[in-house]
């Protein structure tokens, strides 16, 4: 296998957080994003869409999208289980996984109008649309808040792809750009802190 990825970027951070966390080690290949090596013809004809992460099963089957590649995975390498051990908790890593997900999109979009660091997805930024945003991704803060509750992970007392997921856009917002991500949320801020200190999550 090999991995195609932008180690800073959030979505191919949720395939190299979940590996670290699961001991799995496969081989990797860092586009070149500065440079847009994700937009030439040869990334291209493995990922249509032109993004990190991508994965190249050994049989040469290319799988795209980071969500995609972990379940992929996680179908290979079952153990520790990411995903839930019941048909209960699974339901519910899935449920907050995709609200994660939801995060994320809606979270970027804020990001590319609230910093200068994204000229190619948006070229001209717009402070009104970034406050927009901004309500968007606090909605989902404030349903993860109330979700949380006293566990020490989203879904539970483990960790899971929901965190994973979630814990990515926090990163990218904090560390990348020092932005105050959720630290109105104090069940949130308290969950980040924890979770930061996993060594999956260095960079």
């Amino acid at each position: 296998m090999l991995l195609y990825q932008f180690n800073a970027g959030t979505n191919p951070r949720r395939v190299s957080i979940y590996l670290a966390e699961k001991g799995l080690e496969i081989p990797r290949y860092e586009l070149d994003y500065a440079n847009r090596e994700h937009k030439t013809p040869f990334y291209l004809a493995i990922n249509p869409a032109g993004r990190a992460p991508s994965l190249v099963t050994d049989c040469g089957v290319e799988i795209t999208e980071s969500a995609a590649i972990v379940e992929y995975l996680e179908e290979l390498y079952p153990t520790p289980p990411m995903f839930g051990t019941d048909p209960v908790s699974r339901a519910k890593v899935r449920s907050l996984e995709r609200l994660a997900s939801d995060l994320i999109g809606r979270s970027q979009i804020w990001l590319w109008n609230e910093t200068d660091a994204f000229p190619h997805m948006q070229p001209h930024r717009s402070s009104e649309f970034a406050a927009i945003m901004s309500r968007h991704v606090t909605e989902i803060l404030d349903a993860l808040e109330r979700s949380i509750g006293e566990n020490e992970f989203l879904a539970g007392e483990t960790p899971s792809v929901a965190d994973i997921t979630t814990f990515t856009i926090f990163q990218t917002a904090r560390e990348r750009f020092s932005l105050p991500f959720g630290t109105n949320h104090p069940r949130l801020d308290a969950w980040y802190a924890n979770f930061r200190k996993r060594p999956s999550t260095n960079y």
